[in-house]
């Protein structure tokens, strides 16, 4: 990518500024309050756009510091870049009340409509995060920061054996863990369902138990109501009382039959009485009065076998529909008993399925297996990775530090958090022990190879804002030198003309803008 010019129309302290740059090494010279580092956060600006805080951190944000003071409507302006073989005008408005992004592509006359999105396609999916951290590089901002390391390791976890980053292995893996999770949570819900259902079950079986052995403590009261209605007085029941229904039933026939013969004989001794006397008389009476007294004393008799008859079959009557009672209690009882045994049974099944289903696995549960077996390939996949792209920024990192130290730093070690150390003439040294100038060599080599590394293929104008404030001459010709060899855009923003001077002296091409 090759910035070739810019036209800020209104934006910070500048006004109607406009201003060409060459493919190779610029420098942005003008003194201090120029406007260098406001055309640095224009060139930025206008890639990524400007986001606005709320709150609080919106009176501090870059919206508002470079918000111009005189017609803020005119907020933006104008960047003609080259990128991929094709030239390329944006515009940007970047007014609250009126934004505006416009991309043409001037070598088809094509007006790339989405603006941002489109300007994102053609920047290769370099993050502003990408930018700050690496090829732009502001005043007083030569370290690096945890975005940094956030990005390499992204980059990382993205980054396949061939060396293609687009398909995210970090993003797989936060996806199959999210999916793990909602799999984890079926999982738990069906165990928690699965234990109610058991514990719902068990609940059902402990209360048709009491209800069966309720029903047996019936059926034993009714059995001990049966045993003594067919025992005792009462008893041998039935039996009993019909043996004295029918002996009374042939009391009654008997004195019945004595009742009539009683009649007959005392009128047959009438009758008798009379023909031997041949004439009717006093004596007469006598056998008929006789006869008349035994039937009244068999009609006493016979009433009372009545009286009995009927008590005694009144007492068959209530000892027939207790036994019928009984009896339908009985069947109704075992009715019950039945149904509830029945239930019983199905319900011990169910506890008895539930149980053995414990010791299967849910499908949930399979599914988490393999998600779990996916996330350990690609844990795998990724260190494996993170050896190769760690070890190519760090050889990177300590060649470019060695071309630009004249070899006297060779060796640069770092861990995941890209903590650096340097490995010399047989041992370590910490940053901590080393001059500042050394640090700002070793942090400049450092976003260079990681611009190297996230950038990809097309090579960011590297942006460089008052950075050499800590470098001697002899650094700062080595680190131009470098510059120079990488045969790439550089833009350095200096108000002192040390850097011009130097590279006059080292035949270094330049292009000088001034402010």
């Amino acid at each position: 990518m090759i910035i070739k010019r810019v036209a800020i129309k209104n934006f910070g302290k500048i006004h109607n500024k406009s201003m060409e740059f060459s493919p190779g090494i610029n420098v942005l010279y003008g003194e201090n309050e120029s406007g260098k580092t406001t055309t640095h956060v224009f060139v930025k600006s206008m890639l990524y756009g400007i986001q606005r805080q709320r709150g609080r951190a919106a009176r501090k944000d870059a919206y508002t510091i470079y918000l111009p003071w005189e017609n803020p409507a005119v907020y933006g302006g104008i960047l003609w870049f080259e990128n991929g073989g094709k030239n390329f005008r944006l515009s940007r408005n970047f007014y609250k009340e009126n934004q505006e992004c416009q991309l043409l592509c001037e070598d088809d006359g094509e007006i790339l409509e989405s603006g941002q999105d489109d300007l994102e396609a053609v920047l290769g999916g370099v993050s502003e995060t990408v930018y700050e951290n690496t090829v732009s590089i502001a005043q007083l901002k030569s370290t690096t920061g945890v975005e940094l390391v956030r990005e390499v390791q992204n980059y990382m976890a993205s980054y396949q054996r061939t060396g293609d980053s687009s398909v995210d292995l970090g993003r797989t893996m936060q996806i199959l863990k999210m999916t793990r999770k909602g799999f984890q949570v079926q999982a738990d819900r069906r165990k928690r369902e699965n234990q109610q259902e058991k514990e719902k079950i068990a609940s059902n079986i402990e209360y048709l138990q009491g209800e069966i052995e309720e029903l047996m403590e019936q059926d034993s009261q009714i059995e001990s109501q049966e045993t003594a209605l067919h025992t005792g007085e009462e008893e041998n029941g039935g039996r009993i009382l019909d043996e004295r229904i029918q002996k009374l039933q042939n009391q009654k026939n008997t004195w019945n039959m004595i009742g009539i013969l009683c009649c007959a004989a005392g009128l047959a001794g009438a009758v008798v009485t009379g023909l031997l006397l041949w004439r009717l008389s006093f004596f007469c009476l006598i056998p008929l009065v006789t006869g008349l007294a035994a039937l009244l004393a068999v009609t006493g008799f016979r009433r009372r076998a009545d009286e009995e008859l009927e008590k005694r079959k009144r007492q068959k009557s209530r000892w027939s529909a207790k036994q019928e009672k009984l009896r339908w209690n009985r069947e109704k009882l075992e009715e019950t008993k039945k149904e509830k045994n029945t239930a019983l049974s199905n319900l011990i099944s169910e506890y008895q399925e539930a149980e053995e289903h414990v010791y299967h696995p849910l499908a949930e549960e399979l599914e988490i297996e393999s998600l779990n077996l996916a996330m350990k390939t690609i844990e795998k996949l990724s260190r494996d990775i993170h050896r190769q792209v760690g070890g190519r920024l760090r050889r990177r990192t300590s060649q470019i530090l060695s071309e630009i130290t004249g070899g006297k730093y060779a060796d640069v070690l770092m861990d995941a958090d890209l903590r650096m150390t340097v490995n010399t003439e047989g041992r370590t040294v910490s940053l901590d022990h080393l001059s500042r100038g050394t640090v700002e060599q070793i942090y400049f080599a450092l976003r260079m190879a990681a611009g190297e590394l996230l950038c990809g293929e097309e090579k960011f104008p590297v942006i460089l804002d008052e950075v050499f404030g800590m470098y001697d001459e002899e650094r700062l010709a080595a680190v131009l030198s470098w510059l120079a060899g990488e045969k790439r855009q550089v833009i350095i923003c200096s108000c002192r003309q040390r850097e011009m001077e130097i590279m006059e002296k080292m035949g270094i091409p330049f292009h000088k803008v001034t402010l």
